[in-house]
């Protein structure tokens, strides 16, 4: 939150709060948004977490044997990693046997200098395509991705909710400005009634109808100072400072009153952008990963195995180069857990999928009320615009043929109040628009485009 915030919320001069600043507070320092930022940085860490399956692995192994025929020494150092290539593992290392071996034993025995060696192993049918950790480091890349979604999509709801607010804080205030208007005029005009009523010039039910008229408006405006305190409450739990504590709303404090907006605003009018279908479109893609996985688990394992080894001391006598091939076949009698899985993951895409279907219907339908409803409000504003002059025009034409005795002051006191209820429908109207205009940009995933 900048310093112009606070100045422009707590100087004793300015009081206007901006919807720029109210979109700059939620976005930088609510406690909400701030959590999901943190998730997707967790999800970061899974990710390197599940790369680290792929991690070179160096092994030492020694031992010494010590005993009156046997004595021996044997060190091997290894230097393996799984890789990312079709399930392929590699070893490398070196192997140094001294002393005297039994002969069950001999395979331990090198020449002086040691032997180096080399090799893969390599799978042919289970875990070809994929396997375990080519199967979770996919997911937590698409993990990640979604814990990004889901922090954009918490920054559009809240800045949604908190904008709402907003804009409920100008319609009340402006409700309350109108019901002040009219509770003033019909005050002023009491001292003046009741003069005439007691030279004997009005009746006193007029005295009656005018108290009745500020009685009301003075509830009215009880009720609106109420409404807006409720709404600068619940606002302030968006506005934070930099610790995410709530910065209370000083009554005298405003909102900036938007009349339009920018031009620039444009609507999108599909909701290709919205982090919802994303996030569900991500979901199936880890369950169609998974599914795969489970289904190459049902496949017998065969692997190809290659070790090259090459003594250091060619003078002494052992074979100087040599290669061993194997073969490792497994077939497991029972694999209910992976044909489980298959069935269930699969059921599970397709249910995805009609989630997915549905959502997107739903948003699409209700985008399109929205942008239809923003620019049916921005009309009923202009209708009522022009209905409010003329109820001003004929409420000052009734008080002056109420200063002429040719009205009566409960028509007076109608017009009034008809003034009031339009301008309120005006006002309304103009809520309408922003809120619509609104609701659209949060459906469409634009939200966040203007802040």
């Amino acid at each position: 939150m900048t310093i112009t915030f606070f100045l422009v919320l707590f100087s004793c001069q300015v009081f206007a709060l901006t919807e720029q600043e109210v979109a700059k507070s939620v976005l930088t320092n609510f406690p909400l948004i701030q959590e999901a930022e943190l998730k997707a940085k967790s999800a970061s860490g899974e990710l390197t977490s599940a790369e680290g399956a792929f991690d070179h692995k160096l092994i030492f192994k020694s031992r010494n044997r010590i005993e009156e025929k046997y004595d021996n020494q044997y060190f091997e150092t290894t230097l393996e990693r799984q890789t990312g290539f079709g399930g392929t593992r590699l070893v490398a290392g070196h192997r140094q046997g001294l002393g005297h071996f039994p002969e069950y034993d001999g395979k331990y025995r090198t020449s002086g200098a040691g032997e180096i060696f080399a090799g893969l192993s390599f799978p042919i049918l289970r875990n070809l395509k994929t396997d375990e950790f080519r199967t979770n480091v996919k997911i937590k890349q698409i993990e990640k991705k979604q814990a990004e979604l889901e922090s954009h999509l918490k920054k559009m709801i809240y800045l949604h909710k908190a904008l709402t607010l907003y804009y409920k804080w100008i319609l009340e205030t402006q409700k309350l400005n109108i019901n002040r208007s009219i509770f003033e005029l019909a005050k002023k005009r009491h001292d003046m009634i009741e003069r005439k009523f007691k030279a004997g010039d009005i009746e006193g039910v007029k005295v009656t109808d005018n108290q009745r008229a500020i009685d009301k408006r003075s509830g009215d405006i009880v009720k609106n100072e109420i409404e807006l305190n409720k709404i600068r409450t619940e606002l302030s739990v968006y506005l934070r400072d930099e610790k995410g504590i709530p910065v209370p709303i000083p009554l005298e404090s405003s909102p900036e009153f938007i009349l339009q907006k920018k031009e620039s605003s444009v609507l999108a009018t599909n909701i290709s952008l919205n982090p919802q279908i994303k996030i569900l479109e991500l979901e199936r893609e880890k369950l169609k990963l998974e599914s795969v996985f489970f289904d190459q688990s049902k496949l017998p394992g065969l692997n190809l195995e290659l070790l090259g080894a090459k003594e250091l001391s060619p003078n002494d006598p052992y074979d100087p180069e040599r290669l061993q091939v194997a073969v490792k076949f497994d077939f497991p009698l029972e694999n209910r857990k992976a044909e489980g899985k298959s069935v269930s993951y699969s059921y599970k895409v397709l249910a995805i999928e009609k989630n997915r279907q549905f959502l997107e219907s739903e948003l699409s339908q209700q985008l399109i009320f929205f942008i239809q409803a923003s620019f049916d409000s921005k009309t009923r504003w202009e209708i009522t615009t022009k209905e409010f002059e003329g109820s001003q025009k004929m409420a000052e034409a009734e008080k002056r043929r109420w200063a002429q005795g040719a009205s009566d002051l409960f028509i007076v006191n109608l017009r009034e109040q008809d003034v009031a209820d339009v301008d309120i429908r005006r006002w309304t109207a103009l809520y309408d628009y922003h809120q619509y205009h609104l609701d659209a940009r949060l459906f469409s995933g634009k939200i966040l485009d203007e802040y």
